[in-house]
């Protein structure tokens, strides 16, 4: 996926979402998961698709990897190395050094490791099989890797057997090395240059063989001069008789590089000559290595296969946010249900109670899934589709601009409304899927209440009627008064926890939340005096609202906690019921069996009897006599 965004009004809606919802952090951490530098520059420039069929393939591909994870047999790592220069540079007729060609070697055989596991797991991987069809030409580039795998080392050091002529420069230029070691020793031992020496080694400067000879003393030995010490003590001279034999081995070490050249050119060709396919097959590894990632960082962040629909209705059992979930432990699974008929979700309740996470998770996993991301949440999670999304959250305030947090809010809010205009059919859009979805942070703050309301009220309703899907967060009442009762509209409060001042983190659809200003600024420990005189303050109409809000909440916790207490008792009804027929299972089955063994007890004893009586009737026609008939009586009477 390639970012192919324009510099529109939307585009830059959508990048500001990106940021505020911190999309890149995602990415980043995806990035960290990938086993290639080139994966994780992938992973770090994924961009969310913008149609359905493309993202539902994209997360076919992760739940494929996934599954091969798992797996007895796991997908190969993918370490791959960035040849992209060094086969650019081929095609340019240059040479590539030996760790180049070592990484072109490495690259092949990588391809040939996906090829020949994906032969054996293609039909439970079609997605992923299809990602990798660029791989299936590498054996096309085996006799490249043969051949650079024949003249190169592991270690990136080209091999004496790569040719013949190789081996025989190389023994010759080893000859004269061990020639001249020999002659050095001999040199260093000799009385002559006992009083001369600085010590007794040789060295090389500038690929010559020299000895250390004292400084005072270099006029004493005829040769030449390579190297001075740091100190001017001692000075490396290369003896006249070694010249000779010094040139020699120069001569046979130009020899040996001059065949290695001729070596690296004849490897650089063979690989110009597949650059093409080699670039195709690194760039599908990259993807796959992209997919290896998003699939490790669905098991770090306990993420599940979700559906796409294109209706707008959103399911999420059990979800968490994907940061929070690496940041800590014990992070609070939520359920989020807003169905299709549901244009505006406006989420109410105190503030540190969890509005706004619920906001963003929301959000991110409307661009997770269209990424090919598994977001954290429960089996059985369904997402709507979105191609676009904005969100307005946090501090918008611009002081480049000179705007305050109103105004700044405001050119966003016009800027996104003229972008919906450009799409907008006309009419009503309750017939049409949501084509956007737009999360607001207390939209139209930081001004009066009265008008600020008023405002947000015909923001969120011009909103819905261009055909957005809107999840924004209030205070204000009127919001709460139009969401419960408008069509198209719901409400829903996040729980708070007066006494111990802490969220529970729990979403309750339908009904609105109260801000519970005051009572938590009594828990903090404000003046109660101060809180006595804010309650008199309140009219008459919002301290009603106040507590009926209070109210409800309580009666949705205890509901909640009775719909908790009966699904428990529902499932342990379930399993006695299950163990109560598993047992008249067993009693039937038992019964069973003891009826055909007494059936076959009965049938052994009358197929007894059946023969005791044919013996019988055989005796009574051998002999007919009166004893012999009253004792087959008696038999017959027992029998």
């Amino acid at each position: 996926m390639t970012d192919s965004r324009d510099d529109s009004p939307s585009c830059f809606l959508e990048q500001k979402a990106e940021t505020v919802l911190e999309w890149h952090r995602v990415l980043s951490l995806v990035a960290a998961q990938a086993r290639s530098s080139l994966g994780a520059e992938r992973c770090r420039r994924l961009t969310p698709e913008s149609d359905l069929p493309a993202s539902q393939t994209r997360l076919r591909e992760t739940a494929e990897m996934v599954a091969l994870r798992e797996g007895d047999d796991p997908f190969p790592s993918l370490s791959l190395p960035d040849v992209r220069e060094a086969l650019g540079r081929s095609g340019k007729d240059a040479v590539l050094e030996p760790r180049e060609l070592r990484d072109i070697s490495i690259l092949i055989g990588l391809g040939l490791e996906v090829v020949r596991y994906l032969g054996k797991h293609r039909t439970e991987a079609p997605a992923v099989a299809a990602l990798a069809m660029e791989v299936e030409s590498v054996h096309r580039a085996h006799p490249v890797m043969v051949a650079i795998d024949r003249a190169v080392e592991p270690d990136a050091q080209i091999r004496d057997s790569a040719t013949p002529e190789l081996r025989r420069l190389m023994h010759q230029a080893q000859d004269l090395k061990s020639t001249m070691r020999r002659r050095l020793d001999t040199i260093l031992a000799s009385t002559r240059y006992e009083a001369v020496l600085q010590e007794r080694y040789f060295a090389q400067r500038e690929g010559r063989y020299v000895v250390p000879i004292k400084a005072e003393m270099r006029s004493k030995i005829q040769g030449i001069v390579h190297d001075v010490s740091a100190s001017g003590a001692t000075v490396f001279i290369e003896p006249r008789e070694l010249v000779e034999l010094n040139n020699s081995i120069k001569v046979a070490e130009l020899e040996v590089d001059r065949e290695v050249t001729r070596i690296l050119h004849e490897l650089s060709s063979l690989v110009a000559g597949q650059g093409a396919i080699l670039l195709a097959m690194l760039e599908a590894l990259t993807a796959l290595d992209c997919v290896s990632a998003k699939a490790a960082f669905s098991a770090q962040v306990g993420g599940c296969a979700v559906a796409l629909n294109a209706r707008g209705r959103i399911v999420l059992r059990d979800a968490r946010h994907p940061l929070l979930v690496l940041a800590k432990d014990g992070v609070v699974p939520n359920d989020i249900l807003i169905d299709e008929s549901v244009r505006v979700l406006v989420v109410s309740g105190p503030n540190t109670g969890g509005k706004t996470v619920s906001l963003k998770i929301v959000g991110l996993f409307a661009l997770m899934v269209r990424a090919g991301l598994q977001p954290p949440c429960g089996a059985g999670s369904d997402m709507a589709f979105f191609p676009e999304v904005y969100a307005d959250i946090g501090d918008a305030q611009d002081l480049t601009r000179d705007l305050s947090s109103f105004s700044a809010h405001m050119t966003q809010m016009i800027q996104l409304l003229a972008t919906a205009e450009e799409w907008r059919a006309g009419g009503s859009a309750s017939d049409r899927p949501c084509r956007a979805l737009v999360l607001l942070d207390e939209p139209v703050t930081s001004t009066d209440p009265a008008e600020g309301a008023a405002l947000a009220e015909a923001l969120l309703i011009r909103l819905s009627e261009v055909g957005m899907k809107v999840v924004a967060t209030t205070h204000y009442n009127a919001l709460k008064a139009l969401a419960q009762t408008t069509i198209g509209f719901q409400n829903a409060s996040v729980e708070f926890d007066v006494a111990t001042l802490s969220p529970t983190y729990r979403l309750f659809l339908g009904i609105p939340g109260g801000s519970s200003a005051i009572e938590i600024a009594g828990r903090l420990g404000m003046d109660e005096t101060i809180l006595d005189h804010a309650r008199s303050l309140l009219t008459r109409e919002d301290a009603k609202v106040e507590s009926m809000l209070e109210d409800l909440q309580q009666k949705q916790h205890r509901l909640a906690e009775d719909v908790a207490k009966a699904s428990a008792f529902r499932a342990q009804a379930e399993q006695a019921a299950a163990e109560a027929a598993e047992v008249a299972e067993r009693l039937r089955s038992g019964e069973h069996e003891q009826r055909k063994g007494t059936k076959r007890k009965l049938t052994d004893e009358l197929m007894r009897a059946r023969a005791q009586v044919q013996t019988i009737l055989d005796e009574l026609k051998a002999d007919r006599t009166l004893v012999k008939v009253k004792a087959a009586k008696q038999k017959l009477a027992e029998l």
